[in-house]
């Protein structure tokens, strides 16, 4: 009984006494490992491959990336930055019509006519253009669409290679005769699609 009066340490809380009892062995045995494991892992990762650490091997992996990247752009074919010429060369090549003219069927006879000549939308086979009569333009409005006029952007919906062939077979349609044509709507535009003034 005096040995238990030996083990209890001086104080209580709420009437608890508190046992002054050795911990565990196995307790101690984890303690002494994680000590000893910690003196050799700090040394390891931290100085001697610092490449490991994750902060670096992030880093390492993103300039590996950026070369990467470098090495393909500068691989790439150079882009002349003339996407209107571009364009014409496509539109000069021919391979569009009849995916242009599916395309167009599907997708803008509805509003334009099935012939182009314009329904609630503007007539395509005339000279006279809203947004811009070159094949930049007419891409650029087949894409982006005209909301406040009602023509939704088809961008979404189709692919970049049926935005170019449908925008080709619409201008292929300047210049043909349709059944019922609309007004002329918009600005008078040249051979090349400029506005005419």
């Amino acid at each position: 009984m005096a040995e238990d009066k030996k083990l209890l340490h001086q104080h209580d809380f709420d009437g608890i006494e508190e046992n002054d009892n050795e911990l565990p062995r196995w307790w101690l045995g984890i303690f002494w490992v994680t000590i000893i494991f910690s003196i050799l892992y700090v040394p390891y990762y931290h100085f001697m491959y610092p490449e490991k650490l994750p902060e670096n091997a992030l880093m390492a992996t993103m300039a590996a990336e950026a070369e990467a990247a470098k090495v393909e752009a500068e691989a790439a074919p150079e882009k002349t930055g003339d996407i209107e010429a571009e364009l014409k060369t496509a539109f000069a090549a021919g391979g569009w019509e009849e995916a242009g003219k599916q395309t167009f069927n599907t997708y803008c006879a509805a509003c334009h006519g099935p012939d182009g000549g314009g329904l609630i939308g503007p007539n395509f086979t005339d000279d006279f253009y809203i947004h811009g009569g070159k094949l930049g333009d007419i891409v650029r409005v087949t894409t982006e669409g005209v909301p406040d006029k009602g023509m939704v952007p088809w961008k979404t919906t189709l692919k970049p290679n049926q935005i170019h062939e449908v925008s080709f077979y619409i201008r292929s349609l300047r210049g043909t005769t349709p059944a019922t044509p609309k007004d002329p709507q918009g600005q008078k535009v040249d051979e090349d699609g400029n506005f005419v003034d």
